[in-house]
């Protein structure tokens, strides 16, 4: 199209719609074009309308400049100088709003880093792909202003040592996005308890706390009906639990990235001598994620933080139902078939706490949000649709082992 035919067709379009009031949908279809661009256009100063940028010199920049190309490869190469963990493009991204007050877009970024040789082209990863599957994230963001996510790393090995070395993976999901690891002695319920009364009385407690069906977590206990060391440990300190589907790590996906991240920012960039040295450096490591998170969070702090040297003297190992703090434990399950499918005695299954509870086949493979009522002695089970639970069965769920 001829530069004097697309104006005219500018110019046409915003007399039609101021003058003639008419509809973006009717001017489209008299002009032959498209309601996107017609929309466009009647936004349109005279400047704009009369401005046409086709056939722009290749290579030659439109929104940024060269010098903000310059800019972005000094950032990455002061960033890397420094020795910081943290040199990503959102890093950058950031660094660079604070060094210019301009906003760099990640394509640009990239797109630079690439030119220099400094980066590889990802591919770009596919959100949403469990919605089918009624996975229940606007019920999970509802639960608490704050929550984190746990989880074990390892275990890894010194070289030349086979002595196993692990680590407890702390990550904060909102309102702040802090990120600890701890080394500890092993992936037990007892380090995991004392690793977090450390890293409470440093950070704060958060109102729920995401975690896996590790038995050291109290998720897949030998006993049914059972509930561990830990989930009495968080109910005290009025924690809600929330364990996720067994098999399903993506669940837990904020802490497994920070795993990634520390793994390959950490551990396989660093060599190391002995225990003591990891202990040293993971500090570091600690430091330059909590820096990096504030550089690229906009999230406001919690107001009110609540730490572990708040319940000096307290029973954290209770089991007066009645003294909790929290008497709810949150459960996410994919139903599983069983029996032969389209038979008669096919069947949809979940498993809680070692009870095998039936549902309707009709939920096959589909998530549930249980919530297990100690007060109430009940358990709920719900699925999500339209961001509202729409509960599908309850039935009376009275834990072993609890003084009600």
């Amino acid at each position: 199209m001829e530069k004097i035919l697309l104006i005219a067709k500018r110019k046409r379009a915003k007399y039609l719609y101021t003058k003639k009031k008419w509809s973006i949908r009717k001017i489209a279809k008299y002009l032959s074009a498209g309601r996107s661009s017609v929309s466009r256009w009647v936004k349109m100063d005279e400047d704009g309308i009369k401005s046409d940028n086709r056939g722009w010199q290749k290579g030659r920049l439109r929104k940024y400049k060269q010098e903000d190309k310059e800019a972005i490869i000094s950032i990455r190469e002061e960033l890397v100088k420094e020795e910081s963990y943290f040199w990503g493009d959102i890093a950058i991204k950031s660094n660079f709003l604070n060094q210019t007050s301009k906003e760099a877009s990640l394509w640009f970024i990239n797109s630079t880093l690439r030119e220099k040789g400094l980066t590889k082209k990802h591919v770009k990863r596919q959100k949403g792909g469990s919605k089918y599957m009624m996975y229940p994230i606007r019920t999970i963001n509802k639960l608490g202003s704050s929550m984190m996510s746990l989880d074990f790393i390892g275990p890894k090995y010194l070289e030349g040592s086979s002595d196993k070395i692990n680590f407890l993976s702390c990550k904060y999901i909102r309102p702040t996005k802090e990120g600890i690891v701890k080394r500890i002695g092993g992936q037990t319920t007892e380090q995991t308890i004392q690793t977090l009364k450390e890293i409470w009385e440093t950070y704060y407690i958060p109102d729920t706390l995401k975690v896996d069906n590790d038995s050291a977590f109290g998720g897949n206990l030998t006993h049914k009906k059972c509930i561990g060391r830990l989930t009495l440990f968080l109910l005290n300190l009025g924690v809600k639990p929330l364990y996720i589907a067994p098999r399903s790590p993506w669940n837990n996906g904020e802490v497994e990235g920070f795993n990634n991240v520390f793994s390959k920012k950490f551990w396989n960039r660093i060599s190391f001598d002995n225990e003591e040295e990891i202990d040293i450096k993971i500090k570091d490591f600690n430091f330059e994620y909590e820096r990096y998170s504030k550089l690229i969070s906009n999230n406001p702090p919690l107001e009110k933080k609540r730490k572990i040297s708040d319940f000096k003297n307290q029973d954290l190992a209770n089991k007066q139902v009645k003294k909790f703090r929290t008497k709810d434990i949150y459960f996410l399950r994919i139903v599983r078939r069983k029996g032969n499918k389209n038979g008669k005695n096919e069947k949809g299954v979940i498993n809680i706490l070692g009870e095998e509870i039936t549902l309707k086949k009709d939920l096959i493979n589909l998530f549930v949000f249980c919530q297990l009522s100690l007060e109430r002695k009940k358990i709920f089970i719900s699925t999500e649709s339209d961001g509202k639970l729409q509960r599908v069965k309850e039935k009376v769920f009275e834990i072993k082992n609890i003084v009600y």
